[in-house]
């Protein structure tokens, strides 16, 4: 008997452990928030013990966005805004050529377009539009409470438009496939849904002139997308593209990406969770 009553101390021990070990864990990530974020994250996470819903907080050198507690929004603001995974640095040869690229589209009268395809409740979105705030940046999400705090956060940019829809390679509808964080929301063809735009039609949409990025997170869709019509691969700059064969595995979500990019002069780089392809 005191056997087990030594063992059942010990396991108790031990998840206390775990769960003391979480703790500090999560106490350091949102220290590191608060510094590199900004000190509205500090405010943020203090409301956290009193309330819910949608919660301001402001984000250094990018200003006010709204996000959400219970949520995976948090997750996303950091990816984007302290990991900086958008922020192509290295090699400095490349981040030269992206920049001379834009500059020179720019300097000729044109208009750079940049597609956000997945693109949440708008992080990237703000990413792109203040990094290159000549270009015409297209937010498209098919998630309508992620949508709606998209247009909330880019309503400040003119140069930003939101389309609430799928992204694929044929127009048509999807019906959403949704976790409990609202984060990695797949999609999935339906008789019935939510719309589905091609990329020609997210082009169409910017009324720019010139394709110059495409950002890509769309949870595994990307299978359909690059299944066809894929005309537009000629006309962009850089793709990035997250793929998601870790989160499905066994069903090849990044082949028809793999085929696609073989048969286009793209070099490939690794930047974060992202494949940066930058046209030759």
């Amino acid at each position: 008997m005191s056997l087990r009553n030594d063992a059942m101390c010990q396991m108790r021990e031990l998840g206390i452990q775990d769960i003391m070990n979480k703790c500090i864990r999560k106490i350091g990530q949102n220290i590191k928030d608060v510094f590199s974020l900004g000190p509205s994250f500090l405010k943020y996470y203090l409301s956290a013990f009193s309330r819910n819903g949608v919660y301001k907080v402001s984000i250094k050198n990018f200003g006010d966005m709204y996000i959400r507690h219970d949520n995976s929004d948090i997750d996303v603001i950091r990816q984007v805004f302290r990991y900086r995974e958008y922020d192509i640095k290295r090699p400095q040869f490349l981040r030269r050529r992206i920049e001379e690229k834009y500059k020179s589209i720019v300097d000729s009268g044109g208009t750079p377009i940049i597609v956000d395809a997945g693109a949440n409740i708008g992080a990237s979105s703000v990413w792109f539009a203040k990094t290159y705030p000549e270009a015409v940046i297209v937010a498209i999400e098919p998630d309508p409470e992620n949508a709606k705090l998209l247009r909330i956060n880019t309503e400040r940019f003119p140069n930003c438009k939101v389309l609430e829809a799928a992204i694929g390679a044929e127009s048509g509808f999807v019906s959403l496939i949704e976790n409990k964080l609202g984060w990695a929301v797949q999609t999935e063809r339906s008789e019935t849904g939510i719309k589905i735009v091609t990329m020609n039609d997210a082009f169409e949409a910017s009324g720019a002139d010139t394709p110059f990025m495409v950002k890509i997170d769309i949870e595994g869709f990307e299978k359909d997308l690059f299944q066809s019509n894929l005309d537009w691969l000629n006309s962009i700059y850089i793709l990035i593209v997250e793929p998601h064969d870790w989160m499905l595995p066994g069903q090849l979500s990044s082949s028809t990406l793999q085929k696609a990019i073989a048969a286009h002069d793209f070099e490939l780089f690794l930047v974060g969770e992202n494949i940066v392809y930058v046209k030759v």
